[in-house]
C-alpha cells in the first residue's frame, strides 16, 4: 500500500486517494478488492475508511444491514470526516434511517459547510435561503450556493440559473 494513503487518513478531514481508490474499484465491480483496500484503514479505525465502508453495509438481513451502515457512518462523523458530517445531516433532511430533524441537519451542513465541503455549503444555503432549521438569511445562503457552484456543484449552479442569479466566475 502506498505510504500516502496510510499517512493521509491519519491527517485529513476529507477525501484521499483512498477514496479515489475505493471508487474505482466499485466501479469496476470488484466489491471484494474494494473491502481488503479498505481492512487496514478500519483496523486503524480511520475516519474516511469508515465512511466509505458504510457504503457497504453487511448485515443479517436489510434491516441489521442499515443499521450497522449508519452506526459506522456515525462513527465517521464523530470522528470529524466531513463527508460523514454531511451524510448525517442529509439524513437528518429527510429522516432516512432517523427521525427527521431539520434543525440538526442544518447544523450539520454549517459544520461541514465551515470546513469548505462544496455539498455542504449548497445544502446548508438551502436552509438558509428557505428557513428551514435556522434563521432566513439569503445573502448569506446565496454566497454559500455560488461558492459551492464554483466548487463544481451542479445543484448549486442550477440553483442560481433558476433565480436568475449571477453564477460567478
Amino acid at each position: 500500500m502506498p505510504a500516502n494513503r496510510t499517512d493521509a487518513c491519519a491527517m485529513t478531514n476529507m477525501p484521499t486517494q483512498l477514496t479515489t481508490d475505493f471508487d474505482a474499484m466499485l466501479d469496476g465491480g470488484d466489491i471484494a478488492e474494494a473491502r481488503r483496500l479498505l481492512a487496514p484503514q478500519l483496523a486503524r479505525g480511520c475516519a474516511e475508511a469508515l465512511f466509505l465502508s458504510s457504503s457497504m453495509p453487511v448485515g443479517e438481513d436489510d434491516a441489521h444491514a442499515e443499521a450497522d451502515s449508519f452506526a459506522t457512518l456515525k462513527q465517521a462523523a464523530e470522528k470529524g470526516y466531513i463527508p460523514a458530517i454531511h451524510a448525517i445531516g442529509l439524513c437528518l433532511l429527510t429522516g432516512d434511517r432517523v427521525e427527521q430533524d431539520v434543525m440538526r441537519a442544518a447544523a450539520h451542513f454549517e459544520r461541514a459547510s465551515e470546513a469548505g465541503y462544496p455539498s455542504a455549503m449548497y445544502e446548508f444555503g438551502l436552509a438558509l435561503f428557505h428557513g428551514m432549521g435556522v434563521a432566513r438569511d439569503v445573502p448569506h445562503a446565496v454566497y454559500l450556493i455560488r461558492a459551492s457552484a464554483q466548487s463544481g456543484n451542479e445543484y448549486a449552479r442550477e440553483f442560481l440559473l433558476t433565480y436568475s442569479l449571477d453564477v460567478g466566475t
